[in-house]
C-alpha cells in the first residue's frame, strides 16, 4: 500500500517554535503565537522587559485597559500568512522591520509550504515547558523567597526555616517513595539545578500537596497549589 504521511504538528519550547514559525518570539512586541495582545515594556534597574499583564490599567496610557482572558484577539491561518507576505514584500529593509515589529511575524516560514500546516494551531503549547518547566518552578521561587519578585512581608513566602525543614523533609523523602513515581527529588533549596521537568511534575502532583500542607499563613495559596 501507499504509505501517505501528513506534518500536522509541531512541538518544542517557546524560542525554539519561534524560530519554526519565524516569529520576534517571547521579546516581541507582540509575543503570543496565538493571539495579537501586544506587550508592556518597563524597567527594573539597567534592564528593560516586557510582559503581557491582562489588566493594564496601572500602566500609562494602557489600551486598552484591559483583556477579558476568554476573548483575546486571536491570530487566524489568514491573517498570519498576510502579515507574513506584507513583511517578505516590503521594499525596504527598514520597512519590513517596522511591520514585523508591528505583526510579531519576521517573515514568511519554510513551513508555510506546507499544506498540511495550520497557523498557528499546527503548533501547540506545550504543557511540559508551561507547566512543568515554567508555572511551577516559578511557584517555588515565590513559595522559598528566591525569585527577584519576592519582596520583605510577601506572605506566600516561608519563613528560611520553615523552607529548610520542608526542602529536607522533600530530600528525605525519595527513601519511602517507590522508585516507579519518578526519580527522587533533590533538597529544594541546595541542588535545584538537578531539578528537570520530571523532577517538578513529582514535587507539584506527589509531594507538594503533603510537604505544604500547613505551611503558608494565608491558606489561600495552598488551596490555589491543589487546584493546580
Amino acid at each position: 500500500f501507499t504509505l501517505r504521511a501528513h506534518l500536522i504538528m509541531l512541538f518544542g519550547d517557546m524560542p525554539a517554535v519561534a524560530k519554526l514559525m519565524n516569529l520576534k518570539g517571547h521579546n516581541g512586541n507582540k509575543p503570543c503565537r496565538m493571539c495579537e495582545i501586544s506587550s508592556v515594556r518597563y524597567s527594573e534597574g539597567n534592564s528593560r522587559a516586557g510582559g503581557v499583564p491582562l489588566d493594564r490599567r496601572t500602566f500609562p496610557s494602557p489600551s486598552p485597559p484591559q483583556h477579558n482572558p476568554l476573548q483575546l484577539p486571536l491570530r487566524s491561518h489568514i491573517s498570519m500568512l498576510a502579515d507574513a507576505k506584507a513583511v517578505a514584500r516590503a521594499e525596504t529593509n527598514a520597512e519590513a522591520g517596522r511591520r514585523a515589529t508591528q505583526s510579531g511575524i519576521n517573515g514568511i516560514s519554510i513551513w508555510r509550504h506546507f499544506g498540511s500546516v495550520i497557523w498557528p494551531t499546527s503548533f501547540p503549547l506545550d504543557f511540559m515547558h508551561l507547566v512543568f518547566e515554567n508555572v511551577v518552578p516559578l511557584l517555588l521561587d515565590l513559595w522559598l523567597g528566591t525569585s527577584k519578585h519576592c519582596r520583605e512581608g510577601n506572605d506566600f513566602t516561608l519563613p528560611p526555616a520553615i523552607a529548610s525543614v520542608v526542602a529536607e523533609q522533600v530530600s528525605k523523602s525519595g527513601q519511602t517513595i517507590p522508585g516507579a513515581f519518578g526519580r527522587r527529588v533533590p533538597h529544594l533549596l541546595n541542588k535545584r539545578h538537578e531539578f528537570t521537568a520530571e523532577t517538578y511534575m513529582l514535587w507539584v502532583t506527589q509531594i507538594a500537596p503533603v510537604a505544604m500542607l500547613g505551611r503558608f499563613e494565608n491558606e489561600a495559596y495552598y488551596t490555589h497549589l491543589v487546584e493546580l
